[in-house]
Formats: structure tokens, sequence, C-alpha cells
């Protein structure tokens, strides 16, 4: 925390307790306020069934009766995109490797993370057992994949918030999430 960055007139505002904890401790004299991420619910909340139903239809085809899971990070070392993917491996050697699928809405090749796509190919999950979505796309298309997923994850070694959770939640999709961070909040 430099001092020079600030007059003794500005307040800082902070979007997780993590930054607002480390402000108060380093510079308690800093006017310092915690501002929750916060998730429009016009766009995350839950689909009717139909609409659901049609978009797992659209996406999968013929395996959209598996159970799916959704993982939407950048994909940078400490989000464990790679750590996920093995863990994934050994979930499918026990309940079968077409049962359950999991889909990566990240960059498998972003220069801070792993390349996924390799890692996949070591393990042997080129069948569609792991499916990676690289591209942007909308809040309300985001919605429809949290809508579609039966459970998001976000197992990060050190999350500020997590705010891919909050939106799976606020579409009623459970979460599964390491006690870290900002997560802790959305669990507890």
């Amino acid at each position: 925390f430099n001092r020079k960055w600030y007059q003794s007139n500005d307040v800082i505002a902070c979007i997780s307790k993590l930054t607002h904890d480390v402000v108060q401790e380093v510079a308690p004299e800093v006017e310092s306020h915690y501002i929750p991420h916060a998730v429009n619910d016009s766009i995350f909340h839950i689909k009717p069934d139909h609409e659901i139903e049609k978009f797992r239809s659209d996406m999968f085809g013929e395996q959209k009766d598996r159970v799916y899971f959704f993982w939407n990070n950048r994909n940078a070392r400490r989000k464990q995109s790679g750590t996920l993917i093995w863990w994934f491996k050994e979930f499918l050697d026990e309940v079968g490797h077409n049962n359950a699928c999991l889909v990566m809405h990240t960059d498998p090749r972003d220069p801070n993370g792993q390349d996924l796509e390799e890692i996949l190919t070591v393990l042997g999950l080129t069948d569609g057992q792991v499916l990676i979505s690289p591209s942007k796309v909308s809040p309300s298309e985001l919605s429809r994949m949290y809508n579609m997923a039966d459970c998001t994850i976000n197992i990060a070694d050190a999350e500020g918030f997590g705010l891919s959770t909050l939106e799976s939640l606020s579409c009623e999709t459970p979460i599964i999430v390491t006690m870290t961070g900002g997560l802790q909040e959305q669990v507890t």
C-alpha cells in the first residue's frame, strides 16, 4: 500500500471483505467502504424448465441427460483449472465417463494459466467429457449456461469474491466451492 497514492480526504471502495480488511489493517486512518458485488437479477434468474430443456437439447443433443458441471473463470493458475480437470477425471472414473460433463467457460490457452487442451489430451478426455466454451458471450447467454448446469464449481485457492458463483446462485443453481475469501460468505 503506497501512502503517496491518496490524499487525506480520499475514500477507497473495496469490492471484497479481504481487501477492506487489508486496507483497515495497513492504513486504518483511510476511509474505506466494503461495497459487495451484485448481479442483475433481471438477467441472472431461474429460467422455466422448458427453456432449460431446449437449451440443453440445442447444446448437447442426445447427451442432454448427463449431469453438467459448469466452471466460469479465467484460466489463471490460482483458479486451479488444471487441477479441476484432473479431479473431474477421477470423478468420471467412479461414475462413468458418459454420465457427467464439465463445461469450462474460459480461454484454454490463457498465458497466465495452463494449456487445458493439452491436459485433456494427456488425460484422455477427448470424447466430450470436458467441453470448453472460449468465446465471449452476453450476460443473458451466460445466465442460460448457469441454468443448464446442475452445479457450478469454483475451486480457486484465493478468491476475493467469486462473482460467477453469485451469478449461479442467482439462477438457483447450486455451487461447489473452496472455503476461501469471498466464497465463504456465499456458502455461509
